[in-house]
């Protein structure tokens, strides 16, 4: 892979990287808390808000992208440093997508999109596990961003390195 493209690839990963951290860490400081008090009525209200758009447009599918963006890097690699950069990124990137998995499929799907007659009884233990849930995957998400970004540094002083010694 040339290094333009290598390049681009990371800025791409770094990018979606950092949407998915930001917009989890949105989710866990200033939305989720809500349904916490009377969980219930906030998610009938956060689902009579969402009508035309909501959260999946804005992680799917380029989330999922930057990490398997972070993947085919790891492969295309070769200086042992960054190699093992992004395999930290892979893992902790791919651990992070299990996580969505499990918290959409097992949570959100019945918090945020599913009968809340039928879970009423439920809603104030599955919302503390949906908080303490993304926790988890936001340490995960950051990460995997943290060794995307630590990447594109290491390429960047690389380049740095090359133009001084050129001039």
């Amino acid at each position: 892979m040339q290094d333009k493209t290598f390049d681009r690839l990371v800025a791409f990963a770094l990018f979606f990287m950092a949407h998915w951290f930001f917009g989890n860490l949105y989710e866990e400081i200033v939305l989720a808390p809500n349904q916490l008090t009377d969980s219930y009525e906030a998610l009938k209200g956060w689902q009579n808000y969402f009508k035309i758009t909501n959260q999946i447009y804005y992680y799917v599918p380029f989330t999922q992208l930057a990490v398997v963006a972070t993947t085919v890097l790891y492969f295309k690699s070769t200086g042992e440093k960054q190699k093992n950069l992004l395999k930290k990124a892979v893992i902790t990137g791919w651990i992070a997508i299990f996580l969505t998995i499990l918290i959409v499929t097992q949570l959100n799907l019945k918090l945020f999109f599913g009968d809340l007659e039928k879970y009423q009884h439920k809603l104030f233990t599955l919302s503390v596990i949906w908080l303490i849930g993304n926790a988890i995957r936001l340490y995960f998400v950051g990460a995997s961003l943290f060794y995307v970004l630590k990447t594109y540094s290491l390429r960047q002083s690389l380049y740095a390195d090359k133009t001084k010694y050129s001039d």
